[in-house]
């Protein structure tokens, strides 16, 4: 077999360059692989030997951005620094400047993986090779598509694409793509198992690459509920209905997890520095609803604050009740960086990124453990949390809504082994935990029977378990806007050059595209979305097909009113002007930043 390199593909790896990142200190590469198998001699080759690049090609593209863009603009981190960044809501062009040219290039760049290991696999009559190229074909355009919108795809995957390929009509792609991930998904043996070495996701297990296209087919299912909702039943039907063609997780051990090997390929958290981690904290809001909730997956996400502050009325003090004292950094406010990573007194006092995900040792270095933290892609809680939202709209019949609610919540414990008499669970909450997840569910806060909103207690507690579940917090919210997230009063000025008080719709063609195949591009910001893009503002306004019924106004957010600097600031010791009204702007506005405290 010969192997063929896509013109367009290579010309892309070599000439597509992303923006400034802010990531002045990441100046090594920590995902470059050996690139066996560049050569394009004669040879012949196996399919596994383009298993790594093939995989690690896509997630490469999207690392930076689900440590760090997703949790800002989630929620989840409240940056202290580089606050042009999400969490003002007036950044999306954070998600355009990535390393590796972002999801786009790296994405771009891996589909001559993927064709070169269908080809292999076709050569040496491999079918389990065949499924996998097209499944991972599929979750990589999928994400693009999720991302940009309309997007080159017919084209591009051409073995003589041309050096500008057409931009393919959303719908058509994803129409496209669900039937091709159908079809991978049914040719596989169950039994068969590939090359456990190169497999960095399921290890050669068949069974589960099956599994992992079926439960893609929900998650897809519902992103395009609201665009062709008569399509998303019957999808979702079939599948949950024919169990014996289209298997899906059935539990932890099915969820799907990008596995760094800690050599050659390392984590995110292992090469941010410790100012990196310093500037990202977790948000107020974050921080305040695991606290609410006494949520036993507090200690394991994050660390407990180094330094506590004593008095109310000059600062904000943690809120939990434990010895181990757990604080947020306030989200979305729009001072300068400097004065943003000075509220409170600084990141001391809000707590960072738990030992879960980034383990240090004595000298706060992160150890070869953080290397090999998997970057989960799918898992079972978040399958079972769509399945419960399906049954609640009375999509789906097999199983009550209430009781995929909490097999989903249970499904997410289970992930982070969590134990409600563990020390460091009972060092953030002492004597006012829970004893066990029966007792958590009962809570009103939790119950599906407790009295609220059964989507928005599906997607909360989705939002808690999705927490760095790759780029998906961001997808699912920009489809439901569930739970009522904030937007701080500030970010209204911002229109102009980012989302301001909307949520962030999609993220801008690269510049390389814009030059390189500059009448493509324009053809698809004038006709692609359900208004032209001419500018910044109207780049966040645009809906791509599978937002467009929800209306212009979809993506607005409740606003917070934010404190004026300095006067409605913590109190900072050494400058009398911080602080003198800090004590009457929080009791007025810090709980109207949290949607459970105004439903």
């Amino acid at each position: 077999m010969k192997r063929f390199i896509n013109i367009f593909l290579v010309c892309i790896l070599f000439y597509s360059s992303g923006c400034d990142t802010w990531e002045s200190d990441l100046n090594v590469d920590p995902n470059i692989t050996s690139e066996g198998g560049e050569s394009t001699t004669d040879y012949e080759y196996e399919p596994s030997e383009f298993m790594v690049d093939m995989l690690n090609y896509v997630v490469r593209g999207w690392d930076y951005i689900y440590w760090n863009v997703c949790p800002a603009v989630c929620e989840y981190h409240g940056k202290t620094i580089s606050l042009s960044q999400g969490n003002r809501h007036q950044a999306w062009h954070a998600f355009d400047d990535s390393p590796h040219g972002g999801p786009w290039n790296s994405g771009y760049a891996a589909v001559r993986f993927i064709s070169s290991m269908r080809s292999a696999a076709i050569d040496n009559e491999d079918a389990a090779y065949q499924s996998i190229a097209t499944i991972w074909e599929c979750y990589n355009f999928f994400n693009l598509t999720l991302m940009y919108g309309d997007i080159p795809y017919s084209e591009s995957i051409m073995e003589d694409a041309p050096l500008t390929p057409k931009y393919d009509n959303q719908e058509e792609i994803y129409r496209t793509l669900i039937e091709k991930l159908k079809e991978a998904g049914k040719a596989i043996d169950p039994t068969e198992q590939v090359d456990s070495e190169t497999d960095l996701i399921f290890s050669g297990d068949m069974a589960r690459w099956q599994k992992f296209a079926n439960t893609l087919l929900i998650r897809y299912a519902m992103y395009m509920s609201d665009a062709d909702q008569e399509a998303a039943i019957t999808l979702l039907n079939e599948i949950l209905n024919n169990p014996g063609s289209y298997p899906v997780m059935e539990s932890n051990s099915d969820n799907a997890s990008f596995h760094y090997n800690g050599v050659d390929l390392r984590a995110r958290f292992y090469w941010l520095s410790s100012a990196k981690i310093d500037e990202a904290p977790f948000s107020n809001v974050f921080i305040e609803r695991l606290v609410s909730l006494k949520d036993p997956r507090l200690p394991i996400y994050a660390r407990p604050v180094k330094l506590v502050h004593d008095d109310a009325n000059n600062n904000v003090l943690p809120s939990n009740a434990g010895t181990d004292k757990y604080a947020g950094h306030i989200y979305g406010i729009t001072t300068d960086n400097a004065y943003a990573s000075a509220w409170n007194s600084g990141s001391n006092y809000a707590s960072k990124l738990g030992s879960y995900f980034r383990s240090v040792d004595e000298k706060g270095n992160p150890t070869d453990e953080s290397g090999r933290v998997p970057m989960n892609l799918a898992t079972y809680s978040e399958m079972l949390f769509f399945l419960a939202e399906a049954a609640e709209k009375g999509w789906i019949s097999n199983e009550t809504a209430e009781t995929y609610y909490n097999a989903a919540v249970n499904a997410s414990f289970e992930q982070y082994e969590v134990s409600f008499n563990s020390e460091v669970y009972e060092g953030a909450f002492a004597t006012e935990g829970f004893s066990s997840v029966d007792e958590y569910l009962a809570q009103q806060s939790v119950a599906y029977t407790g009295g609220r909103d059964p989507l928005n207690l599906i997607a909360e507690q989705k939002w808690i378990a999705s927490f760095l579940l790759c780029y998906e917090p961001y997808f699912d919210h920009r489809r439901t806007m569930l739970p009522e997230w904030r937007a701080s009063s500030g970010s209204v000025a911002y229109s102009a050059t980012g989302s301001a008080t909307k949520f962030p719709s999609r993220a801008a063609y690269p510049n390389s595209e814009a030059s390189l195949n500059a009448n493509n591009v324009a053809d698809a910001k004038a006709n692609g979305f359900d208004i032209p893009i001419t500018d910044q503002e109207t780049r966040n306004e645009a809906l791509m097909w599978l937002l467009e019924s929800k209306g212009q106004d979809w993506l607005q957010m409740p606003v917070f009113q934010e404190p004026n600097y300095k006067s409605e600031y913590p109190v900072k010791s050494g400058d009398a002007e911080y602080g003198t009204a800090f004590k009457s702007w929080y009791d007025a506005h810090w709980n109207t930043m949290f949607w459970w405290k105004n439903e």
